[in-house]
């Protein structure tokens, strides 16, 4: 047999190693380079693609009433320990602060309470409101500086602090940035020690590492060219980062391992680096393609954060791919059988791992009992999801301390104003202006509404409110479909005006309806491609139907304990994370397309073992134990390794990055274990030879080996191998 596509490409990178490293370092420079163009190429700008009825309020605002270059109004809430308004320390306090951040570059004017004209100013008169008009702030700048000058005017009996679009965003850009340190510290750290107990070798556990850094580098290059073209949000590096580091460490743990094996097993370096990447990296690219299939349903979903974040994990995940069958190949080439230095004594590459071997045997004795234990396990984790209430999280799920919740917490407190605004822009109102009053008179009589006011332009009306309600809260959503149905269908039934209910409130919930509305073609896309190269790659439609089903079931169950830790709140205190009253509407089907992607890699890995082994014995029990305990402990590192990524990014203080990491470490660590470990080889046990059943009139489907036999080795091959130096 000859090696096949990967096997002569792995065996063509390492035939000139250092070449092939030197194109690698010569790509490096230039994604380091193309990376410092990432900034202008990201935007915080997270919108619907599709038109939707907040947008066309919203568009109507701003064309008939604001300027998109308009200046920005920012507020400084200026609270006091025991000083009162009027007194000539707040006087002073407050031109102090006029003083700093008037002279701020792009601050175009400063407003501060006077005795003349007290308003903002709380009734107690311990907290006033200071605006600021800014100038547009494309790189930040202007958000910094203003920050800066707040913190500068910051004196003693006083407390001041920064909230509106713009600080609030670069506020949010710390946060994301501290999440993204803490997240790549964590899994770096975590991954090194698992991989180090994983391999038993000091050189080979830092390899995986080396071609994670170098996806991710590559990726990020990537992004920030292909940022040129298309609108890609923030979120993306978030995205690279975690991905890069799960899939570039687990890609190259598995040609590793089969490279150690091959060499415990008597070949030569040459054939031990073809042999691994004929086997272990056609797996990686059979798993790496349906990775990018599986993540292709985020593109069609109208959402630039959606398609950001599809987009960075398929880059990365390309990228990681591309490492592992040509970087990989050259390294282990230098390396040799120096991949071993720092080995554990206890540890041995080529041999069987005992406890797998014994794990394997126990399911396989019992099937029945394992199938029906494992699937009723996976159905209480499940149920939870039934109650899933998708919303984004409110300023509660801020931590306590955090000044925008503070900040936020006192306007409301102190001023009665609501953390969001709801416009009802209402075009062709001319002619319903007793219509339109009464409608807003309506509105500002509903609980979940106050200081509504009417404005008009020409034949357009516009009435603003502020929402009572936390954006989180239940009541705020109901008040946005009450309106939208009851309301003001009502007040305007039998005129020619026409409503549309904007606001941040509304485009939460168009932007929930909108995934909802999606959610059934990205299924279609990721449970039918997955079924599609399943079939090819196993000429076998149990396979993939059991595969899809597992998934599926997996999947269930982590959205289950996404719910009850985040939306019930179980054991939400003890680990950290904020209760909040839904889960932000982007995650599940974000976390449905990534997590098909990363079970279909153990799947893949765990099946192509066992059909290798299949091939040769034909017996089912036989290889369902071999692949099990062959790739056991690569696939319970590999999750250990992604659940740490994962962790590392679910414990900052963004809700949303919280519920993202945690809803994957959950379904990976759920995969790892229960599925591929106990379901996948009892049910599979079960079947028998009906694992491989192929309907007659599928037989002309290629035969594609995933892993397959050894290449056969030429003579030129081993003399060549010969005269290589020992390095040893």
């Amino acid at each position: 047999m000859t090696p096949g596509i990967t096997g002569r490409i792995a065996r063509t990178a390492a035939a000139r190693p250092w070449v092939t490293i030197g194109i690698w370092l010569i790509a490096l420079a230039g994604a380091i380079y193309a990376a410092g163009g990432l900034g202008d190429a990201l935007t915080q700008d997270e919108r619907m693609l599709v038109e939707t009825e907040a947008q066309v309020a919203d568009d109507l605002d701003t064309a008939l009433r604001g300027d998109l270059d308009a200046d920005t109004v920012e507020t400084i809430v200026v609270e006091a320990d025991t000083a009162r308004f009027g007194d000539a320390d707040f006087t002073g306090a407050l031109a102090a602060l006029a003083t700093q951040v008037g002279a701020v570059e792009g601050v175009a004017s400063v407003s501060v309470p006077t005795a003349e004209a007290p308003f903002p100013v709380s009734e107690d008169g311990t907290t006033a409101l200071v605006s600021v008009s800014v100038e547009p702030d494309e790189d930040g700048a202007v958000a910094e500086a203003l920050m800066a000058a707040t913190e500068a005017a910051q004196t003693d009996g006083f407390t001041l602090r920064n909230i509106g679009p713009v600080t609030g965003e670069a506020a949010f850009d710390a946060l994301a940035e501290e999440s993204l340190l803490v997240g790549e510290a964590i899994g770096i750290g975590v991954a090194l020690v698992i991989l180090v107990i994983v391999f038993g070798a000091l050189v080979a556990a830092g390899i995986p590492l080396l071609v994670a850094i170098v996806s991710i580098i590559m990726a990020v290059g990537a992004t920030a060219i292909v940022g040129q073209a298309f609108e890609l949000s923030f979120f993306v590096v978030n995205m690279i980062t975690m991905m890069g580091l799960a899939l570039g460490i687990d890609y190259s743990l598995i040609m590793v391992q089969r490279f150690r094996e091959e060499l415990a097993h008597g070949r030569t370096v040459r054939d031990a680096v073809t042999v691994a990447g004929s086997t272990a990296n056609r797996a990686v690219l059979f798993s790496g393609v349906t990775v990018v299939i599986s993540l292709v349903g985020l593109l069609i979903v109208p959402s630039t954060i959606m398609r950001s974040l599809g987009a960075g994990a398929i880059i990365v995940a390309i990228m990681s791919v591309i490492s592992a069958l040509t970087l990989l190949p050259a390294v282990l080439q230098l390396l040799g059988h120096r991949v071993n230095k720092g080995r554990v004594p206890t540890a041995h590459p080529g041999r069987e791992p005992r406890a797998w071997r014994a794990m394997a045997n126990a399911v396989i004795r019992r099937p029945a009992a394992w199938a029906v234990a494992g699937v009723a396990l996976l159905g209480v984790l499940a149920a939870p999801a039934a109650s899933m209430r998708l919303t984004f999280p409110g300023i509660e799920s801020l931590p306590e301390d955090n000044s925008i919740r503070l900040a936020t917490e006192t306007i409301v407190e102190d001023f009665g104003q609501g953390q969001a605004s709801t416009l009802v822009a209402i075009e062709n109102a001319g002619g319903a202006r007793a219509a339109i009053e009464a409608l807003a008179d309506r509105i500002e009589g509903d609980e979940a509404f106050a200081e509504t006011a009417v404005s008009w332009n020409g034949e357009t009306a516009f009435i603003d409110t502020r929402d009572v309600h936390d954006s989180a809260d239940p009541a705020a959503e109901r008040a946005i479909e009450r309106l939208r149905t009851e309301v003001v269908p009502a007040a305007l039934a039998g005129t020619d005006a026409v409503a549309h209910v904007g606001g941040d409130q509304a485009d939460s919930v168009d932007f929930s309806d909108m995934i909802r509305s999606m959610a059934p073609w990205v299924l279609l896309i990721v449970l039918g491609s997955s079924f599609v190269l399943l079939l090819g790659a196993f000429r076998s439609i149990v396979v993939p139907a059991l595969a899809i089903a597992l998934n599926l079931l997996s999947t269930g169950a982590a959205f289950g304990l996404l719910v009850a830790v985040f939306q019930w709140g179980w054991g939400a205190e003890l680990l950290g994370f904020p209760q909040v009253d839904g889960i932000a509407p982007w995650i599940p089907l974000f976390l449905f397309a990534v997590l098909f992607g990363l079970s279909m890699d153990y799947h893949v890995f765990l099946l192509s073992r066992i059909k290798e082994r299949y091939d040769v014995t034909g017996d089912t029990k036989e290889a369902v134990a071999f692949g099990l305990s062959r790739t056991g402990s690569l696939i319970t590192g590999a999750a250990l390794i992604m659940v740490a990524v994962f962790s590392g990014f679910a414990i900052g203080d963004l809700a949303e990055f919280a519920q993202m990491g945690f809803g994957l470490a959950a379904a990976v660590i759920i995969d790892a274990t229960i599925v591929r470990s106990i379901l996948v080889p009892s049910l599979m046990t079960l079947l028998g030879r009906a694992n491989w059943y192929l309907p007659s009139w599928l037989a002309w489907l290629p035969e594609v080996r995933i892993e397959g036999g050894h290449p056969a080795m030429t003579d030129a091959d081993d003399d060549a191998d010969r005269k290589e130096p020992a390095l040893a």
